[in-house]
């Protein structure tokens, strides 16, 4: 830069050879002072011109294939969390969805008809068994009256018996006594008889007793069907709401990928965008500049986009490996020949984004680490 003199410094060189001199005096030592200020300002901070602004750019993709129906957002867009941005064509997932719910419901209408069924069963079962029960029950009294019965009939005919062998009573009073055990036996037979269908009665009911397990059987089968629709259900659910491509932060769109019409398969990117706020200044020092610089230190951000503006920000964290660990192609020296090349490593720079939000990820800045800040 062209250097200008002041007016009393062009007066001063307009004078005699005397003033001259203290003027070239005044001048070695005027530029003394700013080698001397200028050697100082190099041992306290740190300048890298090699330095951009950063943010985490996220990648929105497509998880399913289809036509895309509709995009809600372009380029430069702000967005809010949860809002939507890409629509994929949904038609056939929400078909699939209503036609695995009709199912469901079938199946729920199916489960409700053999639980009625089964509480029928029950109570039907257990009132069978229970009469069956009191049926034998009543059978056997009526048994053991009959055998009574029968039992005193003998006991008279016996004594009938005797006594007419005596001629000790009539022949009438012997016949009615033997009409009074065949009628005891008779009745004794049927009580048998009666006790024997009281008993099949109930073997019948208790071999019913098992036609609740089989509908019980039944409901857990359909239970078991149901639940593994509902299932299909959740799972078309999942792919019905990848169809609608929503913004997971408050951030821009920074690029979109796909138009209306479009047919996408899963992996393609739709949409790039960033958290305007969230960002940083990525530097590369020279090895050689590492010596001193701690996390917490000030730094002075210049920006080329905004000239006569200063940011403010600190060092947040130093690189633990230099650039060229992380190249693609590796540089190997199989030859022997050695050109000593001082490394890079990435240090991160924490500034605050103002309200206006200037900083946009990719503009080159200057930094101006101050050594003795902490």
């Amino acid at each position: 830069m062209p250097l200008s003199l002041s007016p009393q410094a062009a007066r001063l060189l307009s004078a005699p050879v005397r003033n001259r001199k203290r003027v070239f005096l005044l001048s070695g030592l005027i530029l003394v002072a700013a080698v001397v200020a200028f050697w100082v300002h190099r041992q306290r901070h740190v300048t890298e011109n090699d330095a951009r602004v950063m943010a985490d750019m996220i990648t929105i993709s497509s998880r399913v294939d289809g036509w895309v129906a509709q995009r809600d957002v372009t380029d430069g867009d702000m967005v809010t969390a949860g809002s939507q941005l890409v629509v994929i064509d949904q038609r056939e997932a929400l078909m699939q969805v209503e036609e695995l719910r009709a199912s469901d419901e079938a199946l729920r209408l199916e489960s409700e008809r053999v639980k009625t069924l089964l509480e029928i069963s029950r109570g039907a079962t257990e009132s069978a068994i229970a009469a069956a029960r009191a049926h034998r029950a009543n059978a056997e009294a009526a048994l053991h009256f009959s055998q009574a019965e029968l039992d005193l009939a003998r006991k008279d005919f016996t004594r009938s018996e005797n006594l007419i062998a005596e001629n000790a009573i009539a022949r009438r009073v012997w016949d009615q006594s033997r009409t009074v055990l065949q009628q005891a036996e008779g009745k004794h037979r049927q009580a048998l008889a009666q006790l024997a269908e009281a008993q099949a009665n109930l073997d019948q009911a208790l071999a019913h007793q098992d036609d609740p397990r089989v509908l019980e059987a039944q409901l857990a089968q359909l239970e078991q069907q149901r639940a593994e629709v509902q299932a299909r259900i959740r799972q078309k659910d999942v792919a019905l709401a990848d169809r609608v491509v929503r913004s997971p932060i408050d951030g821009v769109v920074d690029q979109k990928f796909v138009e209306p019409g479009e047919y996408v398969i899963p992996g393609q990117r739709l949409v790039i965008l960033h958290d305007p706020k969230a960002v940083w200044v990525e530097v590369l020092l020279k090895e050689t500049k590492l010596s001193g610089l701690k996390p917490g230190q000030p730094v002075d951000i210049s920006v080329d986009a905004y000239p006569g503006r200063t940011f403010i920000g600190s060092v947040e964290r130093i690189g633990t490996a230099a650039t060229s660990q992380f190249a693609l192609i590796p540089s190997p020296n199989p030859s022997g020949n050695f050109t000593k090349i001082n490394q890079r490593v990435p240090v991160r720079i924490k500034v605050e984004q103002p309200d206006d939000n200037p900083l946009r990820p990719g503009m080159m800045v200057e930094v101006d680490i101050d050594l003795a800040g902490i």
